[in-house]
C-alpha cells in the first residue's frame, strides 16, 4: 500500500506564470469548449465528491480523465476567463478533484462495489464495469497509462486543494501498474500492427506513476525500465547494428535488442495499412513525456528522442496545406483529425521549424471550425447522426479536446526555445519532388498542384491529391485503382511485378497482381508528371474462367463537408461538371438511407468535381457518383460523396483471358471545368504487353513483357503530331514512337515538339540532346516545327537528314 511519504513533495507544477501568443490560442479554445464539456458533467452518487464526463464509460475512463486535464490546465492560466467558460476557479476544481475521485473508485483498485453506470455514451461492453482492465492483457491493461497520466498531473496542477484520501486512492493506482508493468520488457511489432503506440503510452504510464511516486524507494529502478520503454517507441531494425552509446555504457545495439517497432523508411503499419495517425504516436510521445518530467522540475531522458526526428521527417514530407499527413494505403480512422499536437511537439521539442508552420496551419482550421460550431470540436449535426468505426461521434469531444490542452501547456512552457517557424514558400521548395518509401510500399510526389501517391502493398491504392489535400478527396482504400469481387474468390492481391522509375519531379510505374485467389490478372501503368497531373491505365483479364460479381475502378471519395469561416473548400456542397451540364450536390449527413442520391452517367469520356480535379477516361463500365448522407453505424470517417469513374455490378462469366474491366484515365489537381475537356487522352495501339498513353506534353509507356523490347506504340492525330525522346516515325496524321524498354520498365518522356509534315519522316534524338530528322518519302518533305513557341519550316530532300538543335 501506498503512504503520503512515498508521493511527490512539490506542492505545484513547474508551469510558468505567463502566456505566449500561441498558448493564448490554445486558451481561448479550451475555454470556449468548457461548456460543452459542462453539459455532459454529472454528479456519481455512490461516493462523497465524485463526477464524471460524457457518461462515465467510454474506453479506458478517457471520457473523464481528458476533461479533467484540459480543465486543471486551464486553472493554472494567469489569464483565466470566468466569463467564457462559465465556471468560477472554485468550482472549476470542485469539478477536476470529483472527476479524479470517480475514476479513483471505479479503478480497479477501488472498492469492489464501485463500477460504472450500467449505460451510458460508448461500447456497451463498458457500461457496468471497473477501469484498469485487469485481467484482459497487456493491450487494454497498458493503455490505462495515459488516463493514468491525466489523472496525477491534474492533481499535481490542482495541489494543494487535492485532500489526502484522494492523493493515496491516486498513489495505489500507480503502484498497480507500476506492479504490472514496472519489470516488463518492451514489445515488438512491426508489419499489420506496430508496437509503436503501446510501447509510447506504456512509457508515459511508467513514468507519470513513478513521478507521482517519486519518493518511494523503487522509483529508480522503475525509472530505469521506462526508459528503455521511451526508446523502443520508435526502434528500426537498423538501429541493431549501431555500436554508438545512447547513455555511458550502454549502446544502442544493447537497448535495441529485437525489439522494432518502425519499418526501416521509418513509417509504422497499423490495422493492416501504413498508417501516418499511428506513425505520428512517436513524436507524439515526447511531447507528453517533455510535458509531464518538466510539470515535476526535471528534463525528459534522451532516450525519449530516438528517432523521433527521423519519424517526424518523413511524417512531414507527407503533409498537406491542412496540416495533415496523407494517408497513402488508406485511413481507417476519421479523415480530418487534430494534427496541430503533433506539429506543436516537433517544433516545441524537436526544434523542426517546418513543424512550427504546420502548427499553424492546423490550428487556424480548429480555431475557424470551432468558431462554425459554437464551440464544439465536433460539428452538433454530424455528432447527433454519425457514428465513427468504434464510438458515436459525440463521444470524440472528449478525446480531441487533448490535441488542446497539451499543445497549451507544452508553449507556456517551451515558447522561447522553438525556432522562426517555415514559410509556405519554402515548404513547397524544400518538398516538392518524389520520395519513394520501399519498406512501407509507397511512391509519393509532391508538386505545385498537390501530392500524388501510388501504393502497392496492403492496399492497391493511388490517390490525387489537391493542395488541399484531405479537404479535397477522402483517403479511402482502394482509391483509383481496381476493387473486383470474383464469385467463390474471397479477396487477395499477389505482387508479381512492381518497378518504379524515379525522378526528380515525377515518376512512373508498372505493376502486376494477381487478384481474387489468382484469378484475376491486375495490370496498371501509372505516371505522376513534373506538373502534377497523373496518368494511369489499368486492365484486369481472367487468369482462369470465373464468375465477375463486381468492378470497381477509379473510385475516389469527395469530401464534402461544410467549413463555413474555412477559405477556399468545404463550403457544404460540390459542383460535379459532366459534357453539356452539371449537378450540385449538397453535404450534410442523416439518419435516412433514402436521403442518399445516385447519378450515373454512360460513357462521359470527363468530367470535374468542383473546379478541383479535372478527368478525362475511358472505362468499361459506367460513371457513377453517390451522394451520401446516410453513413452507417461504425462507418462515419467524414461528410463525403463516392465517385466511380467505371463501375459494373452485375454478374457476368468471363473465360480464360478474357477482359474484365479497363480504365484509362488522365487525372488534373486544380481544373477548371471548361479546362477539362480540352485535355487529350490518347491510348497508343500495340502488344498485350506494352501499354502507351499520350498527353499534352507527356508519353508515358510500360513493358510487361519477359525480356527487354524495342516497343512499338501507333497512334492517330487530329492537328500536330508530338514528338518524344527516341525514336518517332511520323506522316500526316500519325505517329509510331519505338521506345526501349526493359522487362517491367515504365516512363514517361517529355514533349520534345509538335510537327506537321507533308509526307513520312523519322526523328531520332539522342542522349546529348541532338535531333536528327530523316526523310523516308519517295520525295521531298516539308515539315512545320512547333517548339518552345516558336515555329519554323524545314525541308528534307528524299533520303535527306537534318540536324535540328
Amino acid at each position: 500500500m501506498v503512504t503520503l511519504e512515498m508521493t511527490t513533495k512539490l506542492d505545484s507544477p513547474q508551469i510558468p506564470n505567463v502566456e505566449t501568443a500561441m498558448s493564448r490560442r490554445y486558451l481561448k479554445i479550451a475555454q470556449k469548449w468548457f461548456p460543452t464539456a459542462l453539459s455532459y458533467f454529472e454528479d456519481w452518487t455512490e461516493r462523497p465528491d465524485c463526477g464524471h464526463f460524457f457518461g462515465g464509460v467510454h474506453w479506458y475512463g478517457i471520457e473523464t480523465a481528458t476533461p479533467l486535464q484540459a480543465l486543471a490546465a486551464v486553472s493554472t492560466s494567469p489569464e483565466y476567463d470566468e466569463n467564457t467558460t462559465g465556471l468560477s476557479m472554485g468550482n472549476l476544481r470542485e469539478i477536476v478533484i470529483k472527476s479524479i475521485r470517480y475514476l479513483c473508485f471505479t479503478h480497479d483498485t477501488g472498492p469492489e462495489e464501485c463500477v460504472r453506470p450500467d449505460k451510458g455514451l460508448g461500447m456497451p461492453r463498458s457500461w457496468g464495469t471497473k477501469w484498469g482492465e485487469r485481467g484482459k492483457g497487456y493491450f487494454p491493461e497498458s493503455q490505462c497509462g495515459p488516463t493514468i497520466a491525466n489523472m496525477t498531473t491534474a492533481a499535481l496542477m490542482l495541489k494543494p486543494h487535492v485532500d489526502d484520501e484522494t492523493i493515496l486512492m491516486l498513489g495505489n493506482i500507480c503502484l498497480d501498474y507500476l506492479d504490472r508493468f514496472g519489470e516488463m520488457e518492451p514489445k515488438s511489432g512491426i508489419y499489420a500492427d506496430t508496437q509503436m503506440e503501446e510501447n509510447a503510452w506504456t512509457a508515459l504510464g511508467l513514468a507519470a506513476c513513478y513521478l507521482f511516486l517519486s519518493e518511494h524507494e523503487r522509483a529508480g529502478e522503475w525509472e530505469e525500465n521506462a526508459k528503455r520503454w521511451m526508446y523502443s517507441a520508435c526502434s528500426a531494425p537498423q538501429d541493431r547494428y549501431n555500436q554508438g552509446e545512447i547513455e555511458p555504457g550502454v549502446t544502442v545495439s544493447r537497448l535495441t535488442g529485437k525489439i522494432f517497432t518502425t519499418l526501416p523508411d521509418y513509417m509504422a503499419e497499423n490495422h493492416g495499412m501504413v498508417h501516418p495517425g499511428y506513425t505520428s504516436s512517436g513524436v507524439s510521445s515526447v511531447g507528453s513525456l517533455g510535458r509531464i518530467y518538466r510539470m515535476y522540475g526535471r528534463t525528459e531522458p534522451p532516450h525519449a528522442y530516438w528517432n523521433r526526428q527521423e519519424v517526424y521527417n518523413v511524417i512531414k514530407h507527407l503533409t498537406d496545406f491542412t496540416g495533415t499527413p496523407m494517408p497513402t494505403q488508406g485511413m481507417d480512422r476519421l479523415y480530418l483529425g487534430e494534427q496541430h499536437e503533433l506539429h506543436s511537439v516537433a517544433h516545441l521539442l524537436l526544434k523542426d521549424p517546418d513543424a512550427g508552420f504546420f502548427e499553424r496551419v492546423a490550428l487556424d482550421i480548429r480555431e475557424k471550425t470551432q468558431e462554425s460550431n459554437k464551440g464544439k470540436l465536433i460539428d452538433p449535426e454530424i455528432s447527433s447522426k454519425c457514428h465513427e468505426v468504434e464510438d458515436p461521434m459525440e463521444i470524440k469531444e472528449s478525446e480531441m479536446i487533448h490535441a488542446i490542452s497539451k499543445p497549451y501547456l507544452l508553449h507556456r512552457m517551451m515558447d522561447g526555445e522553438a525556432p522562426d517557424p517555415t514559410t509556405r514558400e519554402e515548404i513547397q521548395e524544400k518538398f516538392n519532388g518524389v520520395k519513394l518509401f520501399p519498406h512501407s510500399g509507397f511512391a509519393f510526389h509532391r508538386h505545385t498542384k498537390g501530392q500524388t501517391s501510388l501504393a502497392w502493398r496492403n492496399y492497391v491504392t493511388a490517390l490525387p491529391w489537391t493542395r488541399e489535400g484531405v479537404h479535397t478527396i477522402g483517403p479511402s482504400r482502394w482509391s483509383m485503382l481496381a476493387k473486383v469481387q470474383v464469385k467463390d474468390k474471397p479477396e487477395s492481391h499477389n505482387l508479381v511485378t512492381m518497378r518504379v522509375n524515379e525522378k526528380d519531379d515525377g515518376f512512373a510505374a508498372l505493376m502486376e497482381n494477381h487478384r481474387a485467389q489468382n484469378s484475376i490478372r491486375q495490370r496498371v501503368l501509372f505516371a505522376s508528371l513534373p506538373d502534377g497531373r497523373i496518368l494511369s491505365s489499368e486492365k484486369l483479364h481472367a487468369r482462369e474462367d470465373c464468375v465477375v460479381e463486381r468492378v470497381e475502378q477509379g473510385f475516389l471519395r469527395i469530401i464534402n463537408e461544410n467549413f463555413p469561416l474555412v477559405e477556399g473548400n468545404c463550403d457544404g456542397q460540390r459542383k460535379f461538371y459532366y459534357p453539356e451540364d452539371s449537378k450540385l450536390f449538397k453535404g450534410f449527413p442523416s439518419t435516412d438511407p433514402a436521403d442518399d442520391i445516385i447519378f450515373d452517367l454512360n460513357d462521359p469520356g470527363w468530367v470535374n468535381v468542383d473546379d478541383r480535379l479535372g478527368i478525362v477516361f475511358r472505362g468499361s463500365g459506367e460513371t457513377r457518383y453517390i451522394n451520401r448522407h446516410y453513413f452507417p453505424p461504425f462507418s462515419f470517417r467524414a461528410v463525403a460523396d463516392d465517385l466511380f469513374l467505371s463501375i459494373t455490378d452485375e454478374a457476368h462469366q468471363f473465360a480464360t483471358g478474357d477482359l474484365v474491366g479497363e480504365l484509362t484515365a488522365l487525372v488534373s489537381p486544380e481544373q477548371n471545368n471548361k479546362d477539362t475537356p480540352r485535355e487529350r487522352l490518347v491510348v497508343a495501339e500495340s502488344t498485350e504487353d506494352a501499354v502507351c498513353m499520350i498527353t499534352d506534353g507527356f508519353l508515358c509507356a510500360g513493358n510487361f513483357s519477359k525480356g527487354r523490347t524495342l516497343c512499338s506504340f501507333e497512334a492517330g492525330f487530329n492537328g500536330p503530331i508530338p514528338v518524344f525522346a527516341g525514336v518517332a516515325r511520323v506522316n500526316r496524321h500519325s505517329a509510331e514512337y519505338i521506345v526501349p524498354l526493359e522487362s517491367g520498365e515504365s516512363v514517361y518522356l517529355q514533349e520534345l515538339m509538335k510537327v506537321v509534315p507533308n509526307g513520312d519522316v523519322r526523328f531520332e534524338s539522342t542522349h546529348g540532346g541532338r535531333i536528327f530528322l530523316s526523310n523516308e518519302d519517295e520525295q521531298q518533305v516539308g515539315v512545320r516545327i512547333q517548339r518552345e513557341g516558336k515555329e519554323e519550316e524545314v525541308v528534307v530532300d528524299v533520303g535527306g537528314v537534318l540536324a535540328l538543335s
